[in-house]
């Protein structure tokens, strides 16, 4: 994993309309971001945290093991 130091808090807004509409457009739609915007935070959240989070399947995106590490800090409010 990358240092956070520099982390984008604004990921895990992204990450958490992913793993609500396990679908990259309507996650887009739901953040009023385009899906082109979307796709690129999610390639920036992988990168930072050096796992693919999320796969693309025949039934929408479904999340790795590694998901783990970043969606408790979702749902904290």
């Amino acid at each position: 994993m990358r240092s956070l130091r520099h982390f984008d808090l604004n990921l895990l807004l992204v990450f958490e309309a992913l793993m609500r509409e396990r679908h990259v457009t309507r996650a887009a739609e739901m953040l009023h971001l385009s899906q082109p915007a979307l796709s690129h935070a999610l390639k920036r959240l992988r990168e930072s945290l050096d796992d693919p989070l999320l796969v693309r399947t025949e039934n929408g995106m479904q999340p790795t093991p590694g998901h783990s590490r970043c969606y408790p800090w979702c749902n904290r409010r």
